[in-house]
């Protein structure tokens, strides 16, 4: 990296002193900035993300992970979500409780899904905090919803 690159890189925060503090108190900071471009990817149709499910998964989780799918379709984006509310929505639409449940923990035992707490600590969905602990999606499931821009397969 050459010094032009550094200096381009590193952006210098202007910084004033909090009123009533004094000069010691007050620290500049420098923040690097991350330039390479990430690759594009679009959002797979319901049909061919639902074709990537693996046999082997479990039918309940099957079930939860399709009616993900459909609601990534619906809403045309990823969105993670509060299990309260992934529980609630999925019972709306005539899935039970029960289901939904199962389906979530055997994704998560195959590493599709996570559940993080408020307090930042990934949790089981058996724990006390995971009644307010959000669905964080994982790179295995990540990359059956979403293909390169420049892939040729229909969506």
């Amino acid at each position: 990296m050459d010094n032009e690159t550094i200096k381009n890189n590193f952006k210098k925060v202007p910084t004033t002193r909090p009123e009533g503090a004094k000069a010691k108190s007050v620290m500049g900071m420098e923040v690097v900035v991350d330039s390479t471009p990430q690759p594009l990817r679009k959002l797979r149709n319901f049909a061919a993300a639902c074709q990537s499910i693996p046999s082997s998964l479990k039918p309940e989780a099957q079930i939860v992970l399709q009616s993900i799918f459909s609601c990534f379709e619906k809403q045309r984006s990823v969105q993670e979500g509060l299990i309260g509310d992934l529980m609630w929505g999925f019972t709306q639409c005539g899935i039970s409780e029960q289901l939904t449940f199962h389906g979530l923990k055997y994704l998560a035992n195959d590493g599709y899904i996570k559940f993080q707490a408020p307090d930042g600590q990934f949790v089981d969905i058996t724990s006390d905090q995971s009644g307010k602990a959000w669905v964080r999606y994982q790179d295995k499931l990540l990359n059956m919803v979403y293909e390169d821009a420049n892939e040729d397969t229909p969506s």
